[in-house]
């Protein structure tokens, strides 16, 4: 009973979203169900996904948003089976442009995407109360950035896959600094 009242108010949102953006009669609403289980529900321009739309994956996937020729496109949130969820910007089915993902694991990153991959700056913040904020490239932390951990310590400085590499500056929770050179994430001197 939840669970079927759940889908007539998720279906009802769809309406009144297409709604607010004057969804006129040339846009009628669609339901389809796939071969394989998968579902939409939308509209379609000549048999392709085309405007505002919910795609449901047999797995449990769940993507709601903009669809351009079959394609995610613009602005939508999805929504996996797992628990994870990406609200921001899609280009050809990838995240790309600003976005906030929310992993299932707590951690968070809102931030700049490029061929689904964290690229750009962006912050990430995890349960353990670690934080970085900089730049990022394919996933993980390159050029400048901070990252600060819950003890009060401190970075600044340069970061290459992921790892402090480069000119930067470790502050301690006791306020002792190391000033220079880290390799491969350790303190190499001056």
């Amino acid at each position: 009973m939840k669970k079927n009242y759940l889908r007539v108010l998720s279906i009802i949102f769809i309406f009144g979203v297409l709604y607010f953006f004057n969804c006129g009669p040339q846009k009628d609403i669609v339901t389809v169900t796939f071969k394989d289980g998968a579902k939409y529900i939308g509209q379609m321009k000549v048999g392709v996904k085309q405007g505002f739309g919910k795609y449901i994956w047999p797995n449990g996937d769940v993507y709601e948003g903009v669809w351009d020729h079959d394609k995610m496109q613009g602005k939508g949130v999805f929504t996996w089976a797992n628990g994870d969820r990406y609200e921001g910007q899609w280009v050809n089915d990838t995240r790309q442009g600003r976005g906030t993902m929310k992993y299932s694991n707590g951690t968070e990153y809102e931030g700049e995407w490029k061929d689904n991959k964290r690229s750009g700056q962006g912050t990430m913040i995890k349960p353990s109360g670690e934080k970085y904020t900089g730049q990022w490239k394919n996933g993980v932390q390159n050029g400048y950035g901070t990252y600060t951990w819950p003890d009060g310590s401190r970075y600044d400085g340069e970061w290459k896959n992921g790892k402090r590499e480069g000119q930067g500056v470790m502050t301690g929770p006791d306020g002792t600094t190391e000033r220079g050179k880290f390799l491969n994430d350790v303190f190499v001197g001056k």
